[in-house]
């Protein structure tokens, strides 16, 4: 009798801590909030977030819908241990954001051993869609290839056959100039030559000058932080784009232009997930992130709100937190809103969606101060993404 009363008690007691525990949705911005991919999203994160929580009115299936924010310091021992205490303590249910590739590689593999839904957005790695996907770690907004590929197709469609590419002499350099000679030749571009540029370098003019001299119509960047900046001054200085050659860099994003100012940037082009100058729906976000933050929003913000409003979306869908219930309802048919656009939500965990080719405006040339950026062209997803049977992740093939 004892044990019938001490195992019923046992089973009560588990019954009331799950049912406290799954008294809310939770949702969990992860990411780097003081050090150097902080201005990328950062605290700009978490106001998205809160704004697609404020557009459900703070409650879905009848629950209140909770936020916990942290900073993992760029640092993948403090962002596992966080993640891990979220997910298994806190019933965090879904995860957002995840800046850093590494970081976010190592919170992939745990999302896939707890079967909970992470949306990464800062992170450029293909890796954890390709050979380490688990169908929990969902990239929202872009990697590598994407990058590349959409930057060349629109470059090549606009005429720009030749190329000259500078890159940075370590691996991941390597790796971002093998990827930008394979999208040019892939689809009828030529090479004309490529040079690696030591890392630290800050005279770039020899580089420069070769590519000058190369006669290519496009200069592609590959370079990155104080190199990126360095080159970029000394491109204005020789007067390449005023001469005619168009360059490209492989990632800009709205706070780099902030920090770098328009006048080194002016005429650069670049791949970008999103930019808030181009609907309605995106200027409206645009307004109400500037109340919060001062500065129009980042592409890394507003494709977490997107991702929220989206895992909320699918939540009340399904009738249901539980992961594998919101996962069948995010990959039904088509995603379209001002982030996502002809968005499908593919087998390996990439949403792939339109991509854009954006140009540095010259300062003064916007009425807007934070309208820095100009469409060139949209670049259809199914252009812009590797496609699905592609991908080395084995749940493509299912």
């Amino acid at each position: 009798m004892k044990k019938s009363i001490l195992a019923a008690a046992l089973l009560l007691s588990t019954a009331l801590t799950a049912a406290a525990q799954d008294a809310s949705v939770k949702l969990g911005v992860l990411n780097d909030q003081s050090s150097s991919f902080s201005a990328l999203g950062g605290t700009e994160v978490t106001e998205a977030v809160k704004l697609a929580i404020s557009d459900f009115g703070g409650q879905v299936l009848g629950k209140p819908i909770e936020l916990v924010s942290a900073d993992h310091q760029n640092k993948p021992e403090i962002a596992l241990s966080i993640a891990r205490e979220w997910l298994e303590r806190d019933n965090v249910d879904a995860l957002f954001d995840v800046a850093n590739s590494a970081i976010a590689l190592s919170v992939n593999n745990l999302l896939g051993e707890q079967k909970k839904l992470g949306f990464f957005v800062s992170p450029m790695t293909d890796k954890m869609t390709e050979a380490d996907c688990n169908g929990y770690g969902l990239a929202w907004a872009y990697d590598a290839y994407s990058q590349v590929r959409s930057s060349v197709s629109a470059q090549l469609k606009a005429g720009g056959e030749t190329w000259f590419i500078l890159s940075p002499d370590y691996e991941a350099g390597k790796v971002m100039e093998a990827g930008v000679k394979t999208a040019v030749e892939d689809e009828g571009g030529k090479i004309l030559g490529q040079v690696r540029a030591p890392l630290g370098t800050t005279d770039f003019s020899s580089y420069i000058l070769q590519a000058q001299a190369s006669g290519a119509k496009v200069l592609a960047l590959t370079v990155n932080g104080p190199e990126l900046v360095n080159a970029l001054k000394q491109v204005q200085e020789f007067g390449l784009i005023d001469q005619g050659m168009r360059v490209a860099v492989t990632v800009l994003h709205q706070s780099d232009a902030r920090a770098i100012g328009l006048e080194a940037l002016k005429g650069i082009q670049f791949a970008a997930a999103w930019y808030w100058n181009t609907d309605d729906a995106s200027k409206h976000f645009k307004e109400e992130m500037q109340k919060k933050t001062g500065n129009a929003p980042g592409w890394v913000a507003a494709g977490a709100y997107s991702a929220a409003t989206n895992y909320l979306n699918a939540v009340k869908a399904a009738g249901t937190d539980e992961p594998t219930a919101v996962l069948a309802k995010l990959r039904e048919g088509k995603i379209d809103d001002l982030f996502a656009k002809n968005a499908t939500l593919l087998p390996n965990g990439r949403l792939v969606h339109d991509m854009q080719l954006l140009e540095v405006r010259a300062p003064g040339e916007a009425s807007d101060a934070q309208d820095v950026f100009k469409v060139v062209t949209t670049v259809p997803a199914d252009v812009a993404f590797r496609p699905i049977d592609k991908s080395a992740c084995k749940l493509a093939k299912q």
